[in-house]
């Protein structure tokens, strides 16, 4: 993992000012920093040693200094890459991934997307084109933001805060994006909650030409729509193991989030045979509160292997108002997702007992309908479309009602039909049925708008790599083109990967209920928490809410006269992100 920033075609900055633009985010790689000019591109970089620890400065260059690149990411096939470059006569000064790219850049141009097995975001600039690329991994894993420059020009960087510290650039609040944030409980991507700045599409490249102005491209789209595939557990259990002994190409300590839930357990199941060291380290989540710790799934799932150290990482209701600032300053925006700060937590464990890469289960319940609340819309009938008003109000955290009371007549006209949103997401699968619209909505909305940048940031802040095993694109394939009842079958989600758990846990284990490593914040507004979350709701801004009657949903909430649990949580970080935002200005 790394930062990576930069600012091709205008004069008005320099070197300097991408320095600055990467001294916003050195957390994300403290072992080395740096920028450099390349004709009109400006690049700058922070590292993360993971392989090769003292031979990979970037920006990185090829052996003639024609192509040069800064890279954000892992590619995970860059051994065999090398090793088919090294035949052709290209000549290494190192063992990094990076110094891959140039080379291959060089062998194939664009074409060599499509050679990457990983999680990457990298800017290259050939100066004999006199051109470059800013290319994004298929799925969002690595993030990328970029922005048009009012004089010309074109900003990017690993996060928004690093454009942000660009002299002269002051985006204000976009009202759409906030307002998407309270309908989804995060801005839907490429939008974001900052005006003209957005997300570069995943499996997506600008070709930037020396002035900054670009044309976008997409080398790879979701096979949603292609003929479902059966898998038999033998053959995934061999893609598993495959991305798996890619993914320990790693000269640092490394260690595993366990929660005992499936996703994570067959991580484990399958990690520990491709473990580097005699012991595999884990952690797993241990809410004090009676009712919601789920850690004794993870000693559980822990207990099948005599190899895997686990230890708990407990937090009570005052993570929240001790770390908020913190999460948010990391998410760049708003997010109702509480569990950031549960991903936070986990990798300040991480980082104390000196793990440098983690791995996660984070993918499946995305690819394989396993979140319960689509179970309804995707097992009436497996033929029928999805319903989008429906859904849409099934998965809305502001329903119309809540939003006429809350937010201001002039800020909710800003985005008078919200679904739309979701339908046009939908359109290039709007023929399918609706467990893929599902599936296609949370991989391509849901996973790089949230999920993806949860394990992303939280993990980043205390400079540490995720690794989330089910995002190599080969497995995620596979995956979404299963038959539908591999995904849903007798009411049950996710249920190819259940079964495939059998060969290494207990029925109770794999076929429980879905749940959740959680915070019962809902509940935690009500007692322990209700004052934080009265001051916090009070100082949202008059302009775009009725802050009177924000207080009044808490008091009905409070007093068991309704669940606002949802409009609460969004409205909770929206007006942190604001006391966040004016105090970092």
């Amino acid at each position: 993992m790394c930062g990576i920033a930069g600012v091709i075609g205008t004069p008005r900055y320099t070197t300097d000012d991408v320095a600055r633009m990467i001294d916003c985010i050195t957390y994300r790689g403290p072992d080395d920093q740096g920028a450099a000019q390349i004709g009109p591109a400006l690049l700058g970089y922070a590292r993360l040693a993971v392989v090769d620890l003292s031979d990979g400065g970037q920006p990185m260059s090829n052996t003639d200094e024609t192509v040069w690149a800064v890279f954000n990411g892992e590619i995970y096939n860059f051994v065999e890459l090398r090793d088919d470059l090294i035949a052709r006569g290209y000549r290494f000064k190192s063992r990094c991934d990076t110094e891959v790219l140039v080379h291959l850049w060089r062998e194939k141009g664009v074409a060599m997307l499509d050679d990457l097995i990983g999680m990457f975001t990298f800017c290259l600039w050939d100066t004999r084109q006199n051109k470059g690329i800013l290319a994004r991994d298929r799925q969002g894993v690595k993030p990328c933001y970029i922005m048009e420059l009012p004089e010309g020009g074109l900003a990017f960087g690993s996060e928004i805060k690093s454009i942000l510290s660009l002299p002269g650039v002051n985006p204000g609040i976009d009202d759409i994006g906030l307002n998407l944030m309270h309908n989804f409980n995060y801005c839907p991507p490429p939008r974001t909650c900052y005006t003209g700045i957005s997300h570069l599409d995943p499996g997506t490249y600008l070709e930037i030409l020396p002035d900054g102005t670009y044309t976008q491209n997409r080398y790879w789209s979701w096979p949603m729509a292609e003929p479902a595939e059966p898998l038999g557990h033998d053959a995934f259990a061999a893609l598993l193991d495959d991305a798996m002994e890619r993914q320990m190409r790693f000269d640092v300590e490394g260690c595993l989030f366990l929660s005992g839930g499936v996703d994570s357990s067959v991580i484990a199941a399958h990690l520990h045979k491709h473990w580097n060291s005699p012991r595999m380290l884990a952690f797993g989540l241990d809410c004090r509160e009676e009712g919601y710790g789920e850690y004794h799934l993870a000693e559980q799932a822990a207990g099948q292997f005599d190899m895997i150290d686990l230890h708990p990482v407990q937090y009570d209701h005052r993570i929240v108002p001790e770390d908020v600032a913190k999460v948010l300053h990391h998410a760049d925006q708003p997010h109702g997702d509480f569990s950031f700060f549960l991903i936070r937590k986990l990798s300040e464990a991480a980082r104390q007992a000196n793990a440098t890469v983690v791995f996660n289960g984070d993918g499946p319940d995305e690819a394989l309908c396993g979140y319960v609340h689509n179970y309804h819309f995707a097992a009436e009938d497996p033929e029928a479309g999805l319903p989008i008003e429906d859904y849409f109000d099934s998965i809305c955290f502001m329903p119309d009602a809540s939003a006429a009371r809350v937010l201001t007549p002039e800020f909710r006209s800003v985005l008078p039909n919200p679904s739309e949103v979701l339908r046009e997401k939908l359109e290039p699968w709007k023929d399918l049925s609706a467990l893929q619209q599902i599936v296609a909505w949370e991989c391509t909305a849901l996973n790089p708008g949230n999920n993806l940048i949860k394990s992303d940031r939280m993990s980043s802040a205390h400079s540490i790599e995720s690794r989330p095993v089910y995002f190599d694109h080969r497995i995620t394939e596979a995956l979404v083109k299963l038959p539908a009842d591999s995904k849903l079958r007798d009411g049950v989600g996710k249920h190819f990967l259940k079964e495939f758990g059998l060969r290494y846990f207990s029925r109770d284990l794999m076929f429980r209920r879905k749940s959740m490593p959680t915070m019962p914040i809902g509940e935690w507004i009500k007692g322990p928490l209700e004052d934080w979350a009265r001051d916090t709701l009070n100082t949202l801004d008059p302009a775009r809410y009725n802050v009177p009657a924000v207080q009044a949903m808490l008091s009905a909430h409070k007093a068991g006269a309704a669940n606002h649990t949802r409009e609460l949580r969004t409205m909770l970080m929206a007006a942190a992100w604001m006391q966040n935002t004016a105090a970092a200005a």
